[in-house]
């Protein structure tokens, strides 16, 4: 029995570690995890209930355990004198989809903001993009500059180039608006929310350019400077064919060949 007691021992001993290495990671995820707030119920609501500012809380949460569909605090005025479109117990998230929107959309634009219409060609990411969604606005524009002559008596040269960047990294979603044609995905519109000066910028470069969205997720604060991500040029694929040879077919293409020593075409 004696025997035995060394190992029952080291087991025990090696358990205790386990589980406090556990809980210290535990406790660093804990520490180290970003919080958001989101909006919750103050107290149980049946469903037709209106949403009062004295029935709504705020409730702070780590960020990835924030369900898709949950209204951040900041937005909370959207909530109040909404009807609940179901039973919300005391403490749930009040998701999007709880609400009906019975007032004027006026209301749900925060402060110092304006909504603002973007026209979303059918199909890609407009197709899933709901309202509370943040997305990433990304515009490719055809872009004139002039360039001196080395012959100075010459009117300066008119040269045109393509580039793609980032015209509004993060912008909430306030409505989606689809229309069907002939039983498929039309265009629509989505409605953005803007400061005023950068809404007008949106209408102007719809005139301007090819408009294209991005889905973010909620509440990420990764790579809002637009000047972060940079652009895209002709330049830009230039660089990325640097270093490469160009690949030619086989006369019988699809046939894997044995590998050998490679031919030398230089002479």
């Amino acid at each position: 029995m004696k025997n035995f007691i060394p190992l029952i021992l080291a087991v025990l001993l090696g358990l205790a570690a386990v589980l406090a290495v556990g809980r210290l990671l535990q406790s660093r995820k804990q520490a180290t995890e970003k919080v958001t707030s989101v909006v919750a119920v103050a107290r149980d609501m049946a469903a037709g209930d209106v949403l009062t500012s004295d029935a709504i809380m705020e409730k702070k949460i780590p960020v990835s355990a924030r369900p898709a569909q949950a209204i951040f605090w900041s937005r909370s005025e959207m909530v109040v004198g909404q009807k609940a479109l179901r039973s919300i117990a005391q403490g749930d998230y009040v998701l999007l989809s709880d609400v009906g929107l019975s007032r004027s959309m006026s209301d749900i634009v925060g402060e110092g903001e304006w909504a603002v219409a973007l026209t979303v060609p059918p199909g890609g990411i407009s197709r899933i993009v709901q309202p509370g969604d943040e997305v990433a606005v990304i515009g490719t524009f055809k872009i004139k500059s002039r360039v001196t002559s080395a012959d100075l008596s010459a009117a300066p040269e008119e040269v045109a180039k393509e580039a793609t960047l980032v015209l509004f990294p993060r912008v909430r979603v306030l409505d989606v608006s689809t229309e069907a044609v002939g039983g498929e995905a039309g265009a629509g519109e989505l409605i953005l929310a803007l400061p005023p000066q950068q809404a007008q910028v949106l209408v102007a470069a719809q005139r301007e350019a090819q408009l294209t969205l991005a889905l973010r997720r909620s509440g990420d604060a990764v790579a809002i400077n637009r000047m972060d991500t940079g652009m895209v040029d002709a330049e830009t694929f230039d660089k990325l064919l640097k270093g490469l040879k160009p690949v030619e077919l086989p006369e019988i293409p699809g046939q894997v060949e044995a590998a050998g020593p490679a031919k030398r075409t230089d002479k």
